[in-house]
């Protein structure tokens, strides 16, 4: 058997209350069919019947996924050997009845095939295990210490973790269950690169490189944005090492934790700046938490109670703030120029103008319906679904602009978020209001009504006071003015607009959703309608846009569709499309003292190096050459404030 290796300072196992803690050992004896065995050896503390639970839900991910469903076969038996009766209670509950032995053997089945940041994912070539998917426990004992120790088949030549390695070299421990559950394991061959911050090793740990991805680089870069958080925040909270686990090839993602975060990505985006700048703004908002989420959170984020879901308003602050921060500390470590950070600032002002649901739902109700809209998405969430990604993170913003407004520009949200992490991190946790009352004091004015406002009631919000602050306003694409070149022609006008959003399947021109306020849902247009024709003319699957583009704001038009296989014909008056993309632009007018106050908000790029060889040139970070040294990479759209939800 090989040793799992945990490049991990020691520590001596600490019994908690005195516990003996719970052993488990996982076999990959199975991992080609994806099934992880688990047996765990439970002391039964002289109990005649143990009551035992797993988790239906992970930290971070607030969805009750029902973990239990992936068991195939669970049994129990004494240390002889003797089968001891087991009972499935509940959908996650079982009892074993116990009487005279001292501890007991649970062993079970997991079928691991879920390839994503809060699941486990088991084949031939390597592991990916989630604590809140993976353990069984004693029910209402979980203050006790844990023991876990692979058993990894040949060829795999390592695991990484950031559990605590035991006296055996291929066993870990955790204080507690939250540890245990907090602590992602990886087994198998990844690429391994690691580096110091502040005397603390930091760990990137890659699966699925496949020859594509560059580890080292993305590694140098990785600990630039490190510093940079620590200097945000005055320093790393931890002394032990921290882990990037980095799942490539599954779909952008991640889930904080705190000593490490898993992240799903793309294995190409190494090979660019673009890519590695896009990679990196994923790892700035996972790295954030390690701060606001795991040691600074909301009161009803813990202790955790894995059986029950734990409602709370204050989403908006965990994900929100983070959202927010991820983008702007990598422009101030000097991975993006002012410009690009003003795209992204304007791309995320767009989004929040495109979504109807910002009239019918707050941020704050969007974090507490968490549970049953945000990993739930349907037809109708356009229209009713409130980020509090994206939206907080535009409301972020606008609050930062806010403190410094009142305060005239002596206070910042940065001082609001260190002041919030001195008082409420640790055990104590803060409430929605505590949160509030705490801005308003560092900003020394009540800000009671501007959160009453923006974050705590649906509705427009106002942009002038962020415009005016910085001596900012918004461009709006100017319409073509010029004639044909023979002087006869006028412009086109504007294309009709119908507002539904579609998609060709199997085929066919299928609506996927209908948004509030469009034409389309004057006229009764209904997601999962094929459109077939305009005006007794077949429109041919994906020529939808052109098609319209033919006909011009005001124009009635019939539109043949088909409902549960009945033509049906709805009359539809098109629309001019309303303008949501703009951008952000530095006024002509704007006074020094704005430009001053833009400045201390997201800097300034130095001065450009003369320079005689272009590709030599960096970024004002001079981590990454500006032009890749074998060919410029294409144009990168700007990332919204917001690029990817926690636990997708």
């Amino acid at each position: 058997m090989l040793r799992c290796l945990a490049f991990l300072l020691g520590a001596t196992l600490a019994t908690a209350a005195g516990r003996t803690p719970i052993d488990y050992t996982l076999h990959f004896t199975a991992a080609a069919s994806h099934y992880v065995d688990v047996e765990a050896v439970i002391p039964t503390g002289g109990q005649a019947q143990l009551t035992l639970f797993m988790p239906v839900w992970t930290p971070g991910s607030y969805l009750v996924r029902e973990y239990a469903r992936n068991i195939i076969a669970i049994e129990a038996r004494s240390d002889a050997g003797t089968l001891l009766p087991i009972t499935k209670i509940t959908k996650n509950r079982w009892t074993v009845e116990a009487a005279g032995q001292t501890q007991v053997r649970v062993k079970y089945r997991l079928y691991s095939r879920d390839l994503n940041v809060r699941g486990n994912w088991v084949e031939s070539d390597f592991a990916v295990i989630n604590g809140a998917a993976t353990f069984i426990t004693e029910a209402d004992a979980e203050q006790r210490p844990y023991r876990v120790r692979l058993e990894m088949p040949a060829g795999w030549t390592t695991c990484q973790t950031p559990l605590t390695p035991g006296a055996a070299a291929d066993t870990f421990t955790a204080a507690d269950f939250d540890e245990l559950v907090d602590s992602p394991i990886v087994a198998g061959s990844p690429l391994v690169n690691d580096f110091e911050v502040e005397g603390v090793r930091h760990v990137l740990v890659t699966v699925g490189g496949d020859g594509v991805w560059d580890n080292p680089r993305v590694t140098r870069n990785l600990a630039r944005l490190v510093e940079e958080q620590s200097k945000f925040w005055g320093g790393l909270p931890y002394r032990t090492p921290y882990y990037f686990f980095n799942l490539l090839a599954i779909g952008r993602g991640g889930l904080e934790h705190k000593q490490s975060t898993v992240m799903g990505a793309d294995r190409w985006n190494s090979r660019t700046r673009g890519g590695i700048n896009s990679w990196l703004s994923l790892a700035s908002h996972e790295f954030f938490h390690v701060w606001n989420g795991k040691r600074l959170r909301p009161v009803e984020l813990g202790p955790f109670d894995y059986e029950h879901e734990a409602y709370t308003p204050s989403l908006w602050i965990v994900e929100g703030v983070t959202s927010y921060y991820q983008h702007l500390i990598l422009r101030r470590a000097g991975f993006t120029t002012r410009s690009d950070y003003l795209k992204s600032v304007s791309s995320t002002f767009g989004d929040v103008q495109k979504s109807p649901a910002r009239l019918v739902q707050s941020l704050s109700d969007a974090s507490f319906d968490s549970w049953i809209k945000a990993y739930r998405p349907d037809e109708n969430s356009v229209n009713v679904l409130f980020s509090y990604y994206g939206g907080g993170a535009l409301a972020m913003l606008l609050l930062d602009t806010e403190v410094r407004r009142v305060s005239d520009g002596a206070k910042s949200l940065d001082d609001v978020m260190r002041a919030a992490y001195s008082r409420y991190s640790g055990e104590k946790g803060y409430t929605e209001a505590q949160f509030i009352a705490l801005a308003g004091e560092v900003a020394g004015q009540d800000l009671g009504a501007w959160f009453k406002r923006v974050v705590q009631t649906p509705g427009e919000w106002d942009y002038t006071p962020f415009l005016d602050w910085y001596g900012l306003s918004f461009e709006t694409p100017k319409p073509e003015k010029s004639v044909s070149p023979n002087g006869i022609e006028p412009p086109d006008p504007p294309g009709g607009w119908l507002g539904a959003d579609t998609k060709v399947q199997d085929g066919l021109l299928m609506v996927t959703a209908v948004r509030t306020g469009t034409p389309a849902a004057s006229a009764g247009l209904s997601a999962g309608d094929e459109i077939i024709g305009i005006d007794d003319h077949r429109v041919p699957a994906g020529q939808l846009g052109p098609r319209l583009g033919a006909y011009k704001a005001g124009d009635a038009i019939i539109l043949l569709v088909s409902r549960r296989e009945r033509l049906m014909r709805l009359p539809v008056t098109l629309a001019e499309e309303p303008v949501t993309s703009r951008s952000l632009k530095i006024r002509e007018d704007a006074t020094e003292a704005q430009k001053a106050r833009l400045r201390a908000w997201i800097g300034e790029d130095p001065a450009p190096a003369t320079k005689t060889e272009p590709k030599s040139e960096t970024r004002p970070n001079g981590l990454m050459p500006v032009q890749e040294p074998e060919e410029a990479p294409p144009p990168v759209p700007a990332e919204p404030l917001q690029s990817a939800q926690s636990g997708t």
